[in-house]
């Protein structure tokens, strides 16, 4: 499904990139263990074997989920040594989530970024995304849960692809946001609207019409037609990971919160109390995430980002 005019400010991708994107999508796609763990976490009957015989034939994941599994986020007194232990453990759909993960950071080399872009704020945004998206899910009950984790993970594949396949454009970008313009609209004059080109390769490789949508419309979720209540649930999820200090350093969310709101069925008060418990349930889990991505322990804590959303009592 090609992109429709007026689903951004501009829809318009640079020429040059759309062709370039079309032959990535048959030199670069996504492990066919990844497709496979995408299909069962949509599933909301797969069952923990199923997950379990996809992890087992990959040696590589085999030993990150049980590496996983016994990281200080657990605390297990007896280390485990078996997947399907490690599965029990984790958690289904937060073992789909990592491993997905994993999948991505494989699949885009993103060590040729433009120097100073923090390229591990855009994994982190996109797992924290995607992990907001599953508990607004889990609350709402108007998606499944499953869904909505791999559409809040996959909603930054234009920025992850942008940087990894085209660093010097990227650069160009970078070098317009540092020179005054929101990245939104440094993308736009660069043709490079990042969930355009997201959405282009999505399209190109067949991933589901929801998914896409999502990619397409986080940021105008009112424009997703009949998948206006994910793309909302992503808007708001990517809304407030910024929020909650998991934001991207070459983007601002400016989201209609009203429409999304609406659409969820969530009043202002539900959405306060729901980030009161988010913040709580983010303060332990960045670690584990850094763990995923190898890039070895947290330098600093999240306390002084969260203090300031919790109001103080009276």
């Amino acid at each position: 499904m090609a992109p429709r005019e007026g689903k951004t400010p501009d829809s318009r991708l640079d020429p040059q990139v759309a062709h370039r994107l079309k032959e990535l999508s048959l030199l670069v796609s996504l492990p066919q263990i990844t497709v496979r763990l995408i299909q069962l976490i949509s599933q909301p009957n797969s069952s923990l074997q199923e997950l379990r015989g996809v992890v087992e034939r990959d040696p590589a994941l085999t030993a990150k989920v049980i590496s996983l599994a016994n990281s200080t986020y657990y605390s297990l007194r007896n280390p485990t040594k078996t997947v399907e232990r490690a599965i029990t453990i984790i958690g289904f759909q937060e073992l789909g989530l990592l491993a997905l993960g994993l999948g991505l950071t494989e699949t885009f080399n993103v060590s040729l970024a433009p120097k100073g872009f923090d390229v591990e704020s855009l994994w982190i945004h996109s797992l924290a995304v995607s992990w907001v998206s599953q508990r607004l899910a889990n609350k709402l009950k108007s998606v499944e849960s499953g869904e909505a984790m791999i559409a809040g993970l996959l909603h930054e594949i234009g920025t992850i692809v942008l940087v990894s396949k085209f660093p010097l454009l990227f650069q160009r970008l970078l070098d317009l946001i540092l020179a005054g313009r929101p990245g939104l609209e440094a993308e736009s004059v660069l043709k490079i609207r990042h969930e355009i080109v997201g959405h282009e390769l999505a399209s190109l490789w067949k991933l589901p019409e929801g998914y896409q949508e999502a990619i397409l419309c986080h940021h105008n979720p009112e424009l997703a037609g009949r998948y206006k209540v994910l793309a909302a649930m992503v808007a708001l999820a990517d809304v407030l990971a910024h929020k909650i200090g998991f934001g991207l350093p070459t983007e601002v969310c400016e989201v209609d919160l009203g429409y999304s709101l609406k659409t969820l069925g969530l009043t202002p008060g539900d959405l306060q109390e729901f980030i009161r418990e988010t913040i709580v349930a983010a303060k332990d889990i960045l670690p584990l995430w850094r763990q995923l991505l190898k890039t070895g322990e947290p330098t600093t804590t999240q306390k002084s980002r969260f203090s300031a959303l919790i109001p103080e009592k009276s």
